[in-house]
């Protein structure tokens, strides 16, 4: 039986292929990969599918506006829902006298935050962009705090996921629960 070199050699390279794949999966993210990284871009495709989902008009939205009545509560309240009940992207914005925030929460198919993306502006010029990247378990696979313009803020480098001073809370789960809250600002009337 004579064995093919070009066949022994191909499977050689898918081999060592999926091999190399698995162990740049395993590698630890690092400021000098993340952005290349498999678990990174595999996110990145759960929030570009989403994103061209809303886009194309394949979910059902919902929105809630209220009046600024206090300090970081929230003035846009908006999911977009899949055709199985399951909330895929999340979004509220709040503000202060002197500052503005937006998160945008994007879950994947079986309800899990994926992807946080906050962006917001203060009254001293900053404007931030925070990203935070999860694994399906909702582990935190890597988190970055840039201001792309201005001096800065006081706003932390690592989010919070649970209430505290120092920032308000991501929302790690049950979006359609905190669309539907009671807020203590008045919900604007809708134009008919």
């Amino acid at each position: 039986m004579r064995i093919n070199l070009a066949v022994i050699l191909s499977a050689v390279i898918i081999l060592s292929g999926s091999f190399g794949a698995r162990a740049t999966q395993e590698e630890k993210i690092t400021a000098s990969n993340w952005q290349h990284h498999p678990k990174i871009l595999q996110v990145r495709a759960i929030v570009s599918s989403i994103d061209a989902a809303v886009k194309k008009g394949s979910f059902k939205i919902s929105k809630r506006e209220f009046e600024y009545c206090e300090s970081y509560e929230d003035t846009m309240r908006k999911m977009a829902v899949d055709s199985k009940g399951v909330v895929r992207r999340y979004e509220n914005e709040a503000g202060s006298d002197d500052s503005m925030l937006t998160w945008r929460h994007y879950y994947d198919q079986l309800g899990h935050l994926r992807f946080v993306f906050i962006t917001g502006g203060a009254a001293n010029g900053a404007q931030l962009e925070h990203r935070i990247y999860f694994d399906e378990s909702g582990k935190r696979l890597w988190e970055e705090h840039k201001y792309v313009e201005g001096p800065g803020y006081t706003w932390p480098e690592v989010w919070p996921e649970g209430q505290n001073d120092e920032a308000r809370p991501i929302q790690k789960s049950e979006p359609a629960k905190a669309f539907a809250a009671k807020s203590p600002c008045a919900e604007k009337k809708r134009k008919r």
